[in-house]
């Protein structure tokens, strides 16, 4: 089993996990408490490194961060970014208005369509970034959106 199969059956583990309360409940505490954070804090990112460090432990190459920017800065630094899409990869979305990545979660495929296949947290139905749980979704990357090969990190 490839370190990106690995990390995609811990996250399809979640897969239902949700809040109680805003960025609060026992799960989600947890989540970001791993990042050193408490509740009511976004928790995407923060899904992210909780996700990879349970699925490769030390060997997890993304920085234990609850910040889409970091992951971002960091991926960039290690020349990591790419503008396409591979299962197994974290997908960063940029939103404009704040001039920064500001969501995150993991590819778990892409379809013949160009979109992607993901699972997330801190997301809902309608792909929010303020959501309330561990979902899957269908997303289309945007000019600015971005992803990070871990992989070749490792």
């Amino acid at each position: 089993m490839t370190p990106a199969e690995l990390v995609l059956i811990v996250a399809a583990a979640t897969e239902g996990a949700t809040e109680i309360g805003n960025n609060a409940g026992p799960y989600v505490e947890r989540v970001l408490r791993r990042t050193g954070l408490g509740k009511g804090n976004p928790w995407c990112a923060a899904y992210v490194a909780d996700v990879g460090r349970i699925a490769l432990q030390e060997r997890w190459p993304l920085p234990m961060t609850a910040s889409c920017y970091q992951l971002g800065a960091f991926a960039a630094a290690k020349d990591a970014l790419t503008v396409t899409a591979a299962a197994g990869d974290v997908f960063l979305v940029y939103f404009p208005k704040l001039g920064r990545f500001a969501h995150a979660g993991f590819v778990t495929a892409v379809r013949a369509d160009g979109r992607l296949e993901t699972i997330e947290g801190n997301t809902n139905d309608g792909g929010s970034r303020e959501g309330w749980g561990v979902f899957r979704r269908v997303r289309t990357l945007g000019a600015h959106d971005r992803c990070i090969r871990w992989t070749g990190l490792l």
